[in-house]
């Protein structure tokens, strides 16, 4: 995604991420897109709005988490690393799963450096087992 393009909602199907490896991808089963994801995200019975609103306040919980955007279906969250304060970027959005179900899409990614040590990944990973964790709960 170009820098000039940061501001607007990201489009998952088009997304090139960058070449280093300071990124994870997680997207719907079945939804097509140009890059690879890490993993493949499940549908889980909750509209739209309301994975949206459940994977928000599990974000929103974590330290030095704020949001950026919020635009229709999609989110955009801010961490801060906490010795360096280092910004990871982490744009969520709740796709149309079929009947009363929804899938998140989840690029987190880390602005600056190489390598990110599987810091997106962990917390993609956490956020989407206490999101399911949440889901089932209903």
């Amino acid at each position: 995604m170009s820098p000039a393009a940061e501001g607007c909602p990201l489009d998952f199907s088009t997304l090139t991420p960058p070449r280093q490896p300071r990124w994870y991808l997680a997207l719907p089963e079945g939804f097509e897109a140009g890059a690879e994801p890490h993993e493949r995200t499940a549908g889980i019975a909750l509209a739209q709005a309301d994975a949206l609103a459940c994977f928000k306040a599990i974000a929103l919980d974590a330290p030095r988490t704020r949001i950026v955007r919020e635009a229709g279906a999609q989110l955009e969250l801010e961490q801060k690393s906490a010795v360096f304060g280092f910004t990871d970027k982490i744009t969520i959005e709740a796709m149309d799963a079929g009947p009363g179900m929804a899938a998140l899409a989840i690029y987190s990614r880390a602005l600056i450096g190489y390598y990110d040590f599987g810091v997106n990944r962990k917390r993609v990973r956490r956020w989407l087992d206490a999101f399911y964790a949440a889901g089932k709960a209903k």
